[in-house]
C-alpha cells in the first residue's frame, strides 16, 4: 500500500476481481461492490457515479447507410453517434478516474420515440440502446449479480395511455426487474418503456437517491413558438414523501438527492422548460410547491435533471435546493459527467463524448475522444440527526 494511492489500489482490486479489506469494510460474504462501498466510507471516499441523460437512441444502429442511405428517420441522432457512444463507454471502462464508478444513473429520454403509439420503433430503439449499453463494463459485469446493497424501491407497475379505436385508454404496465447497476428513468420520449423506471429510490454509501416521473404538458404559445412543462402527479408526490421521510429517519443517510427528467428551477435563460405550477393545463397544481417544501424540511439540497440539452450545466437555487441541468449525450460537448457526493459538496466532472464519422462501407473514424471539460461544484450540508428532522404533513 505504501507505493500505491488508494485509487490505484481499489482500481487494481476491482480489475482483478478481488476484494481489498480495510477496517470498517463488509465481510467476505457480501457483494464486491457492497464491500467496496464500505471501504470507500471507511477511507473517506465519496459516492461516485456516472450520470447521462437524453441519449435519444434511434432505430438505425449502423446509422443511415444501406437501404436507408440519405434518408434519416429522425433528426435527433446524427450519423456516427451510435459508434461514438460505444467509444465513450469504452473510455469510461479504461480511464483510471472513471472506471471505478459504483453505479450509473440515466436521466430520461434514453430512446427517441419510446411512446405507446410508436411501439414498432420503440422495440428497434430498445435493441440499439442495449447494444450500445453492453459496451459499458459496469452494465455487463453487474447484470444478474447481487445488487441488494442498492436497497432499490419502486412500484410494481405504472400506467401508460394508449390511443385505441375507442379513444385513449390507461392500462397498467409492469416494470422490468432491475438487474444491473445501471438505473434508468423515463423522460417524455420513453413513456412506454417498462425497462425504465418512474418513481424509484436506492441507496449508495451514505446517500439516498429518489427519482420521480413528471408527465408532459403542452402549453398554449404564440404561433411558431414552443412551450411545455410537466406535472408531478399525486401518486408521484406520495412516493417521494414516503421515501424522503424514511431516508431522513435513517441515521446512516447523510444526503438525499432528487432526480427527474425535468428541471424545477424558476424559468429563465438557463431553465427554459422547467416544471411549473399555477397554469390551467397542469391539473396537479401545487405539487411542485409541496415538493420544494419536502426538500426544505428533510434537508434535500441537490436535484439532478436533463431534458433541456443545455451543455453549460447551469445550477439554479430554490431555497437550499440546487437544481443542476445536465445536458445531453447527443451533444458532442459537455455530454455526460462523473459525479462525486462528498460530505460537504457534490462535484460534477463534465466530459465531452467521442465523435465519429462513418463511411458508406461502415468504416468508422473517430475525430474526437472524450475529455474532461470543466467541473461544477455544489456545496452541500448534511442531514441533521434523525431526532431533529421534522416530518411534513400532506
Amino acid at each position: 500500500m505504501n507505493q500505491l494511492t488508494r485509487r490505484e489500489f481499489f482500481s487494481g482490486a476491482l480489475a482483478a476481481g478481488s476484494v481489498a479489506f480495510l477496517p470498517g469494510c463488509s465481510s467476505p460474504n457480501s457483494s464486491l461492490v457492497a464491500q467496496t462501498d464500505a471501504c470507500r466510507l471507511a477511507a473517506g471516499r465519496p459516492v461516485k457515479f456516472l450520470f447521462m441523460t437524453d441519449h435519444h437512441i434511434e432505430s438505425d444502429f449502423i446509422e443511415n447507410f444501406g437501404a436507408g442511405a440519405g434518408k434519416p428517420r429522425y433528426t435527433m441522432w446524427k450519423p456516427g453517434n451510435h459508434a461514438a457512444l460505444v467509444k465513450t463507454y469504452e473510455f469510461i471502462n479504461s480511464d483510471p478516474y472513471c472506471r471505478d464508478i459504483q453505479f450509473a444513473l440515466f436521466g430520461g429520454d434514453q430512446l427517441n420515440t419510446g411512446y405507446m403509439s410508436h411501439r414498432t420503433y420503440l422495440e428497434e430503439e430498445r435493441v440499439n440502446y442495449y447494444r450500445t449499453l453492453r459496451s459499458l463494463d459496469l452494465y455487463r459485469k453487474s447484470k444478474g449479480t447481487d445488487i441488494s446493497d442498492l436497497d432499490f424501491h419502486a412500484p410494481d407497475t405504472f400506467f401508460c395511455t394508449s390511443n385505441t379505436p375507442k379513444g385513449y385508454v390507461q392500462r397498467p404496465i409492469p416494470f422490468v426487474k432491475l438487474d444491473s447497476r445501471v438505473i434508468a428513468i423515463q423522460g417524455n420520449h420513453d413513456t412506454a418503456v417498462e425497462d425504465f423506471y418512474r418513481e424509484c429510490s436506492f441507496k449508495c454509501g451514505d446517500t439516498r437517491f429518489i427519482t420521480f416521473f413528471a408527465s408532459y404538458v403542452g402549453l398554449p404559445a404564440p404561433k411558431g413558438e414552443y412551450r411545455s412543462t410537466a406535472r408531478i402527479s399525486d401518486d408521484a408526490f406520495s412516493f417521494i414523501e414516503k421515501e424522503m421521510s424514511a431516508a431522513a429517519s435513517d441515521p446512516s443517510i447523510r444526503h438525499i438527492v432528487l432526480v427527474s427528467h425535468w428541471a424545477i428551477a424558476p424559468k429563465g435563460k438557463d431553465f427554459v422548460c422547467p416544471i411549473i405550477d399555477a397554469c390551467q393545463e397542469n391539473k396537479f397544481n401545487g405539487n411542485r410547491r409541496k415538493l420544494l417544501a419536502l426538500a426544505e424540511k428533510y434537508g434535500c439540497e441537490l436535484y439532478i435533471n436533463g431534458h433541456e440539452h443545455n451543455g453549460s450545466y447551469p445550477v439554479g437555487k430554490i431555497g437550499n435546493l440546487s437544481d443542476i441541468n445536465c445536458g445531453t449525450v447527443t451533444g458532442a460537448k459537455a455530454s455526460w459527467s462523473i459525479v462525486e457526493i462528498h460530505p460537504d459538496k457534490a462535484v460534477f466532472n463534465v466530459y465531452s463524448r467521442a465523435v465519429a464519422v462513418e463511411a458508406p462501407d461502415g468504416t468508422v473514424t473517430y475525430t474526437q475522444l472524450p475529455q474532461r471539460l470543466f467541473i461544477r461544484e455544489i456545496p452541500l450540508g448534511h442531514l441533521p440527526p434523525p431526532a431533529a428532522r421534522s416530518s411534513v404533513s400532506g
